[in-house]
């Protein structure tokens, strides 16, 4: 039986590792902020944009599912740091970039270190935490991606790429991450490894996926990383080719929807713990799609804009991590808990941000960017359909239930 770690350890393990992901997050949706300038001076067609997204989610998925099982085996500390060290050299190199094979290259590269990421933080933060704050501390590390990344990313690298040019934006967005990474392997400690993860066999995370929830659970995966994806890939685009917005207004509405889906990841899995993971997701993936009708048809201007992608931000960052690792966690044993975050992530990643940005740059292509936009709508409805199938894991919901299931 592990024994607890401090409340202070427990505090700065997690406000690091929510720097780590903030700075991931910068990598993955820098990109999309930069297709602007880069788009005309790579000569770029909209499948290659696709493809800049989707190279890196190829190298996540694998890595993603490989380092769960690995810190597994071996311990999460010496999974992370050579990870975490590795998204800084890549991050820095994006701005060396001469065209669409180097960037195309860099990018698959980084999706190494950004895939170990996630399976190793969300495990870590699972076991260090206390179990009251479990669920709280796995959506501040989801938020830290979209705060950093989405919401202050949208501003940061706009005004450097504006200032200095986009090609400085990721060097020093690299440098800035070193010190979060010094700070990871000052505090973070391994747990002693029992025999059960030493003998962890690499199969274990696939044969979990016999329980059906995991299977619905993947699914839904799929579809929230598909909205995540196709609006970093093509929302930046469409506000400043469709729309007409300037690139600098397209990035303040864009932090908009950072900012607010921050905010939905801490306020929507706490509202979970409370009313449990179905009702919660369901509501706020109609409310989603929603959204996003009326910002696609609406003619809006820039404040309503703002108001309409906050609201999708909101509902669909906040159920990221209630989905994604929340309930998967709540699903599986402590032991196969990294293979398995790495297993559903490899399927979510392989599905949502390898193969349907590819999709919606094709849709592009043919009939437009608004026709790619449409994506987003149908992967909500995905969510909505899938989240009543699974069996609720909130432990308050399940524990106040239990009595009730009981009977009869």
């Amino acid at each position: 039986m592990r024994g607890p770690r401090s409340g202070a350890y427990e505090f700065i393990l997690v406000a690091l590792l929510v720097l780590f992901w903030g700075s991931v997050g910068l990598n993955r949706v820098g990109i999309g902020v930069i297709f602007p300038e880069i788009v005309p001076a790579f000569h770029l067609a909209y499948w290659q944009t696709s493809f800049l997204v989707a190279g890196t989610s190829v190298t996540w998925a694998i890595s993603s599912w490989a380092g769960g099982w690995l810190s597994d085996r071996y311990g999460r500390r010496r999974v992370l740091l050579p990870a975490a060290l590795w998204v800084c050299l890549m991050t820095a190199a994006m701005g060396g970039a001469v065209g669409f094979l180097s960037m195309f290259i860099v990018r698959d590269l980084l999706g190494i270190g950004d895939g170990i990421g996630w399976s190793v933080g969300e495990s870590t933060i699972s076991e260090e935490s206390a179990p009251q704050r479990r669920g709280f501390n796995q959506a501040l590390f989801t938020a830290g991606y979209t705060l950093i990344g989405a919401g202050l990313g949208a501003l940061i690298i706009t005004r450097i790429s504006a200032h200095l040019g986009w090609r400085w934006a990721f060097p020093i967005i690299g440098a800035a991450t070193v010190p979060v990474v010094i700070g990871l392997a000052v505090v973070m400690r391994d747990r002693p490894v029992g025999a059960g993860r030493r003998q962890s066999d690499w199969r274990a995370g696939f044969r979990a996926l016999r329980n059906p929830s995991l299977v619905y659970l993947t699914i839904m995966g799929c579809a929230i990383l598909t909205w995540l994806q196709v609006t970093i890939n093509f929302d930046q685009l469409f506000l400043t080719q469709v729309r007409g917005f300037s690139k600098l207004d397209a990035g303040s509405i864009a932090a908009v929807w950072g900012f607010a889906g921050a905010g939905g990841q801490v306020v929507l899995p706490l509202a979970s713990d409370r009313w449990g993971r179905r009702p919660v997701t369901f509501v706020a993936s109609l409310g989603c799609a929603a959204a996003l009708v009326a910002y696609l048809t609406g003619g809006f201007d820039k404040t309503g804009m703002q108001l309409l992608l906050g609201l999708t931000g909101f509902c669909g960052f906040g159920i990221l991590p209630i989905v994604l690792a929340t309930c998967v966690s709540e699903s599986v044993a402590e032991d196969v808990r990294g293979a398995v975050l790495g297993v559903t992530n490899f399927f979510a990643v392989i599905i949502g941000t390898t193969l349907m940005p590819l999709v919606g740059g094709v849709i592009a292509d043919l009939f437009g960017l608004t026709g790619s936009m449409w994506i987003l709508v149908a992967s909500q409805l995905v969510v909505a359909a899938f989240i009543l199938a699974i069996t609720e894991t909130a432990p308050r919901v399940v524990g106040r239930d239990a009595p009730a299931r009981g009977v009869g």
